[in-house]
């Protein structure tokens, strides 16, 4: 699999750097909007299968920006992503393309 979006990396560099700037301002609104959409854009991408299964080797730029992510909402926080997420089977059968998204 292929990624589908040629500047989805550009995309987690810019996440990332999103969550480095939730430590400094003061309105976080617009930065945490703008990272619940990410995780949407990704979650989206994952459904459609239109993402390299290498988004989740473990020094990845996408997995350093789930990690600290997930960090930011906390341990309870849960959405689709994070439910999938959670669980590194879910890689392997994606990597497949047998994961059956909800």
């Amino acid at each position: 699999i292929l990624t589908i979006d040629s500047c989805f990396w550009a995309h987690v560099e810019e996440a990332l750097l999103l969550c480095q700037e939730l430590k400094v301002v003061k309105e976080k609104q617009v930065t945490l909007k703008n990272l619940f959409e990410f995780e949407e854009y990704v979650y989206q991408l994952l459904k459609d299968y239109a993402i390299s299964p290498d988004i989740f080797l473990a020094q990845s730029s996408y997995i350093r920006w789930w990690n600290e992510y997930k960090a930011i909402k906390g341990s309870s926080y849960t959405s689709a992503l994070a439910n999938f997420m959670s669980d590194a089977s879910n890689f392997k059968q994606y990597a497949v393309g047998a994961y059956d998204f909800p």
